[in-house]
């Protein structure tokens, strides 16, 4: 999958770590402490070897900042690429524009799936509702006097949008907001985990 705003940093990051590594070693003050140095870098690149092995050798981290309409059009083209699945799990959704793009993904057979807070779904302007409704597409608020506060979505279960950027026209157009897409295999999967427990957890309390 394409994404506009991935910057790939992984595939350079082992010779700088590499090297890290081995000047931590001279540096170190005794046998033990270079033996517990060349450990640690073991564990390391086992766990880089991993992330490359489940993202075909690229792991990106790449933040936008909020406002910017150049930001929000990469994420409105993020949602626009989405192939398989779509888990949206969003403190609040106002802004017709991120809904839009919710609704051509539903109609072009992604799944989609959103979590939301309950207070916000009833505000004026809310989409969260209307989407279920309307486009028939699953909600699921979380039925309780705290805070869903939450702001993420995982994408074809593959990427990972997180930040402070809630769904609305304010953090568009006004907000100093921030947000994050990776395809870190371990980000992804933590976020899906969290996403697949609350689902679970928000069942009773699916819009209708």
């Amino acid at each position: 999958m394409s994404h506009s705003f991935a910057a790939a940093v992984g595939s350079h990051a082992s010779s700088p770590l590499a090297q890290l590594f081995e000047d931590a070693r001279e540096s170190a003050s005794s046998e033990q402490d270079r033996d517990t140095i060349s450990k640690l870098e073991s564990a390391v690149m086992d766990k880089l070897r991993q992330e490359t092995h489940h993202t075909g050798g690229e792991v990106f981290v790449s933040p936008v900042f909020f406002p910017s309409e150049d930001s929000f059009h990469h994420l409105i083209n993020t949602l626009d690429n989405a192939k398989s699945s779509l888990d949206i799990c969003v403190y609040s959704i106002t802004d017709d524009h991120l809904a839009k793009a919710i609704i051509r993904a539903h109609e072009r057979g992604v799944r989609v799936r959103i979590i939301s807070d309950d207070e916000k779904a009833d505000d004026l302007g809310s989409d969260a509702k209307r989407l279920a409704e309307h486009d028939q597409i699953p909600v699921r608020l979380d039925g309780s006097p705290s805070y869903m506060h939450h702001k993420y979505a995982v994408v074809d279960d593959e990427l990972v949008m997180f930040g402070s950027y809630n769904w609305t026209k304010g953090a568009r157009f006004h907000n100093r907001e921030d947000l994050t897409l990776t395809n870190s295999h371990s980000a992804v999967q933590s976020f899906k985990r969290e996403f697949e427990k609350l689902w679970h957890e928000f069942e009773r309390h699916e819009v209708e």
